[in-house]
């Protein structure tokens, strides 16, 4: 998953990437890093910059292929008011752009070790914490080379020689 990371990064850093959400007026994603628990106990980490993406996943190794789960929590600082009785809503809604553009990239993001990222779940999470969130959730097939058919303890053709054991006391 260390190719898929650091392509994740890499993807994230692209001037082009950067124009699809400063063509929207929206800020893009500042800061990129593993899910920690940055939300739920923020005194344990540094201030990170907002918008954020914070990564994690699973991998099934039981499916054939392997399968991960990618879950990404899209943090926006929300500092206006969304209800319909704000002063500027469509500016309060432009994190609904932000979920949007970064939806579209990941929708198209492959990696070396992993297949190509297919949506499964989103859910708005609003409750008590440093930023409001959206969590996306994907799938996708992982390509671990570490498994092969030896590593399974799969033979699938064996050829036996006989005497082997007696031509060495001769």
């Amino acid at each position: 998953m260390k190719a898929f990371y650091s392509k994740l990064i890499e993807t994230f850093e692209k001037a082009e990437i950067r124009d699809k959400y400063s063509s929207q007026g929206v800020d893009y994603p500042e800061f990129i890093d593993l899910y920690g628990g940055q939300d739920l106990n923020p005194e344990s980490f540094d201030i990170y910059p907002n918008p954020a993406i914070f990564v994690s996943w699973s991998i099934d190794h039981r499916q054939k292929p392997s399968m991960v789960t990618v879950t990404f929590r899209l943090c926006w600082e929300q500092y206006r008011d969304t209800s319909n009785i704000g002063l500027n809503t469509t500016e309060a809604l432009k994190f609904l752009d932000y979920i949007e553009i970064t939806d579209d990239i990941l929708r198209t993001f492959e990696s070396a070790d992993t297949g190509k990222l297919e949506a499964a779940t989103e859910e708005l999470n609003i409750e008590p914490i440093v930023t409001d969130q959206c969590i996306l959730v994907y799938n996708c097939s992982y390509k671990n080379k570490k498994i092969t058919p030896d590593s399974k303890g799969e033979y699938n053709d064996i050829t036996v020689k006989s005497g082997l054991y007696t031509k060495i006391f001769d």
